[in-house]
């Protein structure tokens, strides 16, 4: 398992992610694979995002849960290397505490997070790729109406 002292940001050049009713959805853009993540992993994206430390990430959701933090140390630190593994994530730096947010209302009791792969919508994807930004282009002939 690698060092998880710094912190980690999603690799904002290969991925595409959207959370919605409380999943996270993420393309990996280069080949349509297709990730799901849902509550305690939700979390754990959520905090990384906003610039949290692995060990800061690790005290909150044990103070936000209940749960003892050796618990959700190796729950975190193994999603963060599945993360890594996939290239959903980067190593951001070194270790912060990131943007402080309140305990989200509607966690669900503690579980291992798990990240959902997809493999088989690549080909899909492939017929008519998510490009991010593309509705923010003018269409061709479109003088800026």
């Amino acid at each position: 398992m690698p060092e998880h002292r710094g912190t980690f940001a999603p690799n904002r050049n290969e991925v595409a992610a959207k959370v919605i009713d409380g999943e996270l959805i993420i393309i990996r853009l280069s080949d349509g694979t297709y990730y799901s993540m849902d509550n305690v992993g939700t979390q754990v994206w959520e905090l990384l995002e906003r610039g949290h430390a692995l060990p800061a990430v690790i005290a909150t959701l044990a103070a936000w849960y209940g749960v003892a933090a050796d618990r959700v140390e190796r729950d975190a630190a193994a999603l963060v290397d599945e993360l890594l593994a996939e290239r959903l994530v980067v190593a951001a730096g070194a270790g912060g505490g990131g943007e402080e947010g309140a305990r989200p209302a509607d966690l669900l009791a503690y579980d291992a997070p798990r990240l959902n792969v997809y493999r088989d919508m690549g080909n899909l994807l492939a017929l008519d790729p998510p490009t991010p930004g593309i509705d923010d282009l003018p269409l061709k002939g479109d003088k800026g109406r």
